[in-house]
């Protein structure tokens, strides 16, 4: 669970820094990434 909130924060981090342009090129937007980033985390 850790690890999964730790590389969550490493992908937040670097999707912040990336522009409109390079997201848009990703085929993403910023509400679609913290749409993905605020869902639970699902235990197996």
């Amino acid at each position: 669970m850790v690890r999964i909130q730790r590389q969550r924060s490493r992908q937040r981090c670097q999707l912040a820094a990336m522009s409109e342009r390079e997201l848009q090129d990703c085929g993403t937007s910023r509400s679609e990434i913290e749409f993905q980033l605020k869902r639970p985390i699902r235990r197996k």
